[in-house]
């Protein structure tokens, strides 16, 4: 049996932030211990040592403490203690926020009858209120890495626009509720009559909506830019930049007649804006170009300033494959260590100018939804074709109707239907942080899903020890 650990003074936990408090009204406190149960550190408590201290954040509650160093024993992982720790402090503190458990708790039910409460406690709408709606699978940029390389190009017909109509009628919120609409593609500005008739029959139809758009934003004008705000409703759209100049022309393969690419999508990005759209830079990484990409960076925090710096946000993300013209230049393979490791320097710096700001949500709340499948009652996707499907990665398997003939009730019950935690992932610190939908035609293997989790939480908690400095 292991003893107690004994230290020559009684110094407390500091909490930094307490965390999400629907979790901590639900949990409550935690019960005592069966007689002679030993005591283990939470599967869900994970450790990074920062400017000489441990922070403890706990990824179901949320909550982030700071450790005094001579109580950093009770985390080694295996590490087991006698029930009977629980009689001095800082144990009885640490257990009682679920920092230190049972050694037989069931963490993973725990933390998924949690997470089904808080979902029940949402009262999702009963009808589809979030539509992702591709009007063409057509584009005038040619990326190497996009994931629709292969795919016949398909643009709505008008029986397929109307079918589409009919549908979001039959589906619209019984208490009048406004929907979302993701206007994607292919390249939505290909397809911009589409848009209008859509928009014009809802609102003929009294459906209120709001919008937004993934684009590459070399399709806009004054117009349509003022109309994409005021007729199509849209708040919000994502542009991809891949470098300044020459590199974002050579890797978006534009048709030669469209001379300085980048400038051209610099000059729609502040039509945009002045419209009163926000703007979201997706910058892509791989590793050719984060010199590039850091460049881009400097150059928007430059570029865009004033009220415009107020609407205007960047990213970075990591994609895969190698620059050409032939088929060679589709994605090849995930990203290494290296790669993932840099776009997450390049995101710190991208916060360091200002161009993302940090929400402190995205740390301490609980989420309850991690994409379109995780709430199917409210979601669909609407292809260029009008077939629906639960999942905006549209894999065939997750195909379940078309806006013809509506659901197909078998279909939907298999791709909605509630799924089991990976074994694999049921002891995982990153399970809170993760989606358990076990049939997600995205999911990347174990270990690369913990990497990539790890880079992204240590980030967000040195943000967080900043923002309480």
């Amino acid at each position: 049996m292991q003893k107690t650990i004994e230290t020559p003074e009684t110094k407390l936990p500091e909490c930094l932030f307490p965390g999400d408090a629907r979790v901590r009204i639900l949990l409550g406190k935690q019960a005592p211990p069966a007689a002679g149960e030993n005591i283990r550190k939470s599967h869900f408590v994970y450790c990074l040592y920062t400017e000489g201290r441990y922070l403890l954040f706990h990824t179901m509650t949320r909550e982030l403490l700071v450790l005094p160093p001579q109580y950093i024993d009770y985390f080694e992982d295996g590490r087991l203690f006698p029930s009977s720790v629980l009689e001095q402090e800082p144990a009885a503190k640490l257990y009682e926020e679920y920092f230190l458990v049972p050694e037989n708790s069931p963490e993973s039910q725990t933390y998924l009858e949690l997470k089904a409460i808080l979902v029940l406690k949402e009262e999702l709408p009963r009808d589809i209120t979030q539509y992702v709606i591709l009007p063409t699978t057509a584009c005038n940029a040619r990326c190497f890495y996009c994931f629709e390389q292969g795919m016949q190009y398909i643009t709505m017909t008008d029986d397929t626009v109307e079918d589409t109509l009919r549908f979001i009628r039959q589906h619209k919120p019984e208490d009048k509720k406004q929907i979302h609409i993701h206007w994607f593609g292919g390249e939505p500005m290909c397809a911009p009559g589409i848009i209008d008739r859509i928009c014009a029959g809802l609102t003929e139809s009294g459906i209120e909506f709001n919008a937004e758009m993934t684009s590459n934003g070399s399709l806009f004008t004054e117009e349509t830019a003022k109309k994409a705000a005021e007729v199509w409703k849209i708040s919000k759209i994502q542009i991809t930049l891949d470098g300044m100049d020459e590199e974002y022309a050579r890797r978006k393969r534009y048709p030669k007649e469209m001379k300085g690419p980048f400038r051209i999508v610099i000059r729609n990005m502040h039509l945009l804006l002045a419209a009163g759209i926000h703007v979201m830079v997706r910058l892509n990484v791989d590793e050719d170009n984060p010199e590039e990409i850091i460049r881009t960076i400097d150059f928007l925090k430059d570029e865009f300033t004033g009220e415009e710096k107020q609407t205007l946000r960047a990213y970075a993300h990591s994609i895969f494959g190698i620059p050409g013209e032939g088929p060679e230049s589709c994605p090849l393979s995930a990203g290494s260590d290296a790669l993932e490791a840099r776009v997450q320097e390049i995101n710190d710096y991208i916060r360091l100018q200002g161009l993302m700001i940090w929400d402190p949500d995205t740390l301490f709340s609980l989420k309850t939804h991690y994409c379109m499948v995780t709430a199917p009652e409210c979601n669909v996707l609407i292809d260029a074709s009008g077939q629906l499907f639960a999942c905006d990665a549209m894999t065939e398997d997750m195909r379940y109707g078309n806006v013809k003939t509506g659901f197909d009730p078998d279909a939907r019950s298999r791709v909605t239907e509630t799924c089991k935690v990976r074994k694999e992932c049921e002891t995982c610190v990153f399970l809170p942080e993760c989606t358990e939908f076990d049939r997600c035609p995205s999911c990347i293997p174990y270990d690369d899903c913990c990497r990539q989790e790890k880079r992204k939480l240590d980030s967000e908690l040195l943000e967080a020890i900043h923002v309480s400095n």
